[in-house]
Order: structure tokens, then C-alpha cells, then sequence
């Protein structure tokens, strides 16, 4: 029995930008629920800002598809996990909280739980692909599991493991900005007011904006051509170092009215008229903040390679969406998306001019992708995580803390 009173390691496992945002949120809560306990992990900006003791940098590693992901295995290995696994093994936490980051986290679970480490898993991956059997393992009494998404806990639950559900982090921090004007937010953000903003988000991962900022520009220089008072803003994380982007900046953009923005992504979503998206959490954080938006991803020639191969196997990876989160929630297509071989500048151009056109259309859409905000449920799932994990540790035995009883019934926001 772990007194909660008393010092406990927490260590947070974390490898992009949306995953070291609700870890964030979970530190806080426990800094205040647990002021006496010591957040320690691999994270970005954010945790940092929280109080968590980072032992490295994570965020630039992480990707997205399985070439992508090789493409930055190798460094990440070398600089960062197999150092972590080693001394987390040798000194293990009271506590591990992975988040996401499937390729590394996963490996872990089973060596710490087996020590006796409660093992949180928050935002589990989908695992998609991987045959149940294989999950079998996770099955254990130190390992629980906390999805935000129905499909992340399909696999899970039919082997037995140990699912709760506490909503979605993003009610909390999109709260504030769900009522700040487009009008402040342009002054705060010091963009022209007698211009049509689009913004321009290319992804939180270096690899997924190297394969999707040309994209982007691309579409940019395609619209300016037919709307000349225009202003591009882009989108990038805190943290992110301007050398990081710059080439693709002077080889893409160097006649288009353009700024950028570290760190201001939901600030950024209330001044466009329009956002142009690269598929992952910034397309949720729009449908919830009433931007009207349109979603594009774009990947490697390996991955293509890939997709290619697979599609000669029987499976046809376009075929396997909707791709935006919002989408997915609503059940059908509602925010546009242009995915692999359909992402061209002259398509999404197209699609973008008709928005910013149609001041009706994008009333339209907006109305729609504000439907997903009723779909992630009520506010407190930082509080509600970290009340949860101060009894869990503070009781003897392993199963779940009484506590937990009344968290499923949060699923029901999550799915309706």
C-alpha cells in the first residue's frame, strides 16, 4: 500500500505535441490533488510548463506511418529510448503514464506492471492490426487502460482488459477559446484585419510537416492567385525552432503574404476564415472551435510504396476512412479530406476557394463540425484521471478503486 501522503514517482511517456498536451493536464491536476508527488518524463513544451521533470525531449521523434516512423526509429533509439527502457527498468516509478506513442510505450507495459508498477495507459493506440491474441498479455491487474476514442478500446475489451473511460482532455483546454472573438483573437495575434486569414496547420511531427508544409504552400500559392487580399498564417508547436522549417519557407513561400505561430494553434483557429489541415488532433481542436476547415494528408514515397503493396494485397488503405477525427466522431464525411494520392494543390485549392466564396457554405460546415463538441463529453477528465490515480495507488489490492464505479458511464458522450 503506497501512502499518497507520501512521495510517489509519476513518470509521463510521451512522444507528440497532442500527447504532451494531456499529459500536461494530468500533471496539473495531480500538482494539485498530489502536490507531494514527483512528476518525472519524456515529453515536449508542455509538460515542462506543468511541472513535469523532463529527462528528454521526445516530441520532434514521433511520426506518423510506418516508413515515416523508420525514418525516425533510428535516432530516437539512439538518443532517447533504449536509455529510458534501461533506467526505468533499473529504477522503476510507483506510477508509469504512457500516452500514446505505441512503438516504445507498449514494450514497457508488461516489464513494469510485472514489477509491481501501476501501469495508466492514456490514449491507448487503436492496434490496429495486431490480432487479439497478442493482447492477451495486457490483461493484467497493474495495467489500465483510458481511451478517448471508441476505436482505441474495441481490441481491449474484447480480450478483458482493464478499460475506464473519463472523457476527453480537449474540453478543458478548448473551453477558454470556444468564446474569445475572431476579432481579439486577430489583434492578439497581431495578423491583418482587413484580410481574409487562412491558416495553415502542417502537423506536430518534423517528418509530417517536411512531407505536408509543400503541400500546403502549394494550395496557398494556387489560391492567392485567385484571391489577392489574402494573409497565410501557419500553424507550428511551441518549441519548434524556425531553422527547422525555413528551407521549405524559402523554396515554397517566398512571394506569399505569410506569418507563423509557435505555440498558438487554438488562438490561430479563431482568426481564420478558413484552416487548411494536416490530419491529426489540430482537426478535432477546429471542428470543436467552429472553424470551418479542410483536411489533407500527405506521406513519403515509402509510404506510398507501401500503400501500394498493400493495395495489391486486397487492402486499400484510402478506402479505410473517414481520416479526420471529426469525421470519424460524426460518422460520415462532413469536413473535407484529401488523403495520399487525392491531395494535390489543384483539388484542394478547388475545395478551399469554394469556402472562401461561400460565406453560406462555411456557415454550413461550421455548424456541422460543432456538432462533434457534444461528442467528447463533459469537462474535469485531468481531475477525474488524477482522483482516479490517487486512490488507485492508496489501496492495497489490484483491482480497480471503488472510485472508478460511476467512470464508464462517460462513454456514452464519447460514442452518441
Amino acid at each position: 500500500m503506497i501512502e499518497v501522503t507520501a512521495m510517489v514517482r509519476v513518470f509521463f511517456s510521451v512522444g507528440d505535441a497532442s500527447g504532451d498536451l494531456y499529459a500536461a493536464e494530468v500533471a496539473k491536476a495531480l500538482r494539485q490533488i498530489c502536490p507531494n508527488w514527483g512528476l518525472e518524463g519524456i515529453g515536449g513544451v508542455e509538460m515542462l510548463r506543468a511541472g513535469v521533470r523532463l529527462w528528454r525531449y521526445t516530441t520532434p521523434f514521433s511520426a506518423f506511418g510506418f516508413w515515416s516512423s523508420v525514418q525516425t526509429a533510428l535516432r530516437f533509439w539512439l538518443a532517447t529510448a533504449w536509455q529510458v527502457r534501461r533506467r526505468l527498468l533499473r529504477e522503476p516509478p510507483d506510477l508509469f503514464v504512457p500516452v500514446d506513442l505505441g512503438a516504445f510505450n507498449r514494450r514497457l507495459l508488461l516489464p513494469l506492471a510485472e514489477q509491481g508498477v501501476r501501469v495508466f495507459y492514456f490514449v491507448p493506440p487503436s492496434f490496429w492490426g495486431v490480432p487479439p491474441e497478442r493482447l492477451r498479455p495486457f490483461v493484467h491487474p497493474n495495467i489500465t487502460f483510458a481511451p478517448i476514442y471508441e476505436w482505441q478500446a474495441e481490441k481491449l475489451e474484447q480480450i478483458g482488459a482493464q478499460v475506464l473511460w473519463f472523457g476527453h482532455p480537449l474540453v478543458d483546454i478548448l473551453l477558454p477559446y470556444r468564446d474569445l472573438s475572431p476579432s481579439i483573437a486577430l489583434k492578439a495575434l497581431r495578423l491583418p484585419e482587413d484580410r481574409t486569414i487562412v491558416g495553415l496547420f502542417p502537423g506536430s511531427r518534423l517528418t509530417t510537416v517536411r512531407e505536408n508544409l509543400p503541400l500546403l504552400l502549394q494550395t496557398a500559392q494556387q489560391v492567392h492567385q485567385q484571391v489577392q487580399k489574402v494573409h497565410f498564417a501557419v500553424g507550428l508547436p511551441a518549441g519548434w525552432r524556425l531553422e527547422w522549417v525555413r528551407p521549405l519557407l524559402d523554396r515554397y513561400a517566398s512571394r506569399l503574404p505569410l506569418s507563423l505561430h509557435f505555440g498558438q494553434t487554438r488562438a490561430l483557429l479563431r482568426a481564420c476564415t478558413l484552416a487548411l489541415l494536416v490530419a491529426g488532433t489540430v482537426t478535432l481542436e477546429a471542428a470543436c472551435l467552429g472553424t470551418p476547415s479542410v483536411m489533407v494528408f500527405w506521406t513519403g514515397w515509402l509510404n506510398r510504396v507501401q500503400a501500394h503493396w498493400l493495395r495489391w494485397r486486397g487492402v486499400n488503405v484510402l478506402q479505410l476512412g473517414p481520416f479526420a477525427l471529426p469525421n470519424r466522431l460524426l460518422g460520415e464525411v462532413v469536413m473535407p479530406e484529401f488523403v495520399g494520392w487525392h491531395a494535390t494543390p489543384e483539388q484542394i485549392s478547388e475545395v478551399a476557394m469554394q469556402l472562401l466564396l461561400n460565406a453560406e457554405q462555411r456557415e454550413t460546415l461550421r455548424q456541422r463540425l460543432l456538432q462533434v463538441w457534444d461528442k467528447l463529453g463533459e469537462p474535469g477528465c485531468a481531475f477525474r484521471i488524477a482522483t482516479f490515480l490517487r486512490q488507485w495507488l492508496s489501496e492495497q489490492r489490484s483491482s480497480v478503486p471503488s472510485y472508478a464505479a460511476n467512470l464508464p458511464t462517460l462513454r456514452g458522450d464519447l460514442t452518441r
